[in-house]
């Protein structure tokens, strides 16, 4: 190397001397390394031969574990869901079961409640039932004072209750007035 260079690059000339005696060094050990990498290679190989790891053929594949796992799930499901419905079954009471019919003397004073058959229900006299009146809230329309009393909503219903209290517009509610609602329709 030349001087000027040195004085730049700050390197003294035993520096520089000690890298090219380094460089020297290194090509002529440099076959000796190789060869002594390539023996302590085949010593690890020999090591991990004799150390027995196998291959990895015997290992089952992550398919065989999943379709296992979904065959189980089902099965518990469908095990869990009979137990289930078999609880619910046993439980519930039975339609078929027929309750004894205690008879109750006339003699003892007291009074047993008989459902009226069909053909006794033709005697009676058809139950009369009177108009209702009902006092207007806020909020309230002539359609949901119907739904309110009727069950549901029917035209026919909302002329009557306009004729029984003389309207002239369904839409003219004022709170606190009274609504005669004829229930006999």
């Amino acid at each position: 190397m030349k001087s000027t260079t040195l004085r730049r690059s700050n390197i003294t000339r035993e520096k520089v001397a000690m890298m090219e005696a380094l460089n020297r060094y290194n090509r002529e050990h440099q076959d000796e390394d190789f060869y002594r990498t390539q023996s302590k290679n085949r010593e690890l190989d020999a090591l991990w031969q004799s150390f027995g790891v196998k291959s990895s053929k015997s290992e089952k594949a992550p398919q065989v574990y999943f379709v296992t796992g979904l065959i189980t799930g089902v099965i518990i499901t469908l095990l869990i869901t009979t137990f289930v419905s078999l609880l619910i079954n046993v439980s519930t009471p039975k339609d078929d079961i027929t309750v004894p019919v205690k008879k109750v003397s006339t003699e003892s004073g007291r009074f047993t409640f008989i459902p009226a058959d069909s053909t006794s229900s033709k005697k009676t006299a058809p139950v009369t039932v009177a108009n209702e009146e009902y006092v207007v809230k806020e909020g309230d329309t002539l359609e949901s004072i119907v739904i309110r009393f009727y069950g549901t909503f029917d035209m026919s219903k909302v002329n009557a209750i306009q004729e029984a209290n003389k309207m002239a517009n369904p839409n003219a509610l004022s709170i606190g007035q009274k609504l005669i609602i004829p229930m006999n329709q």
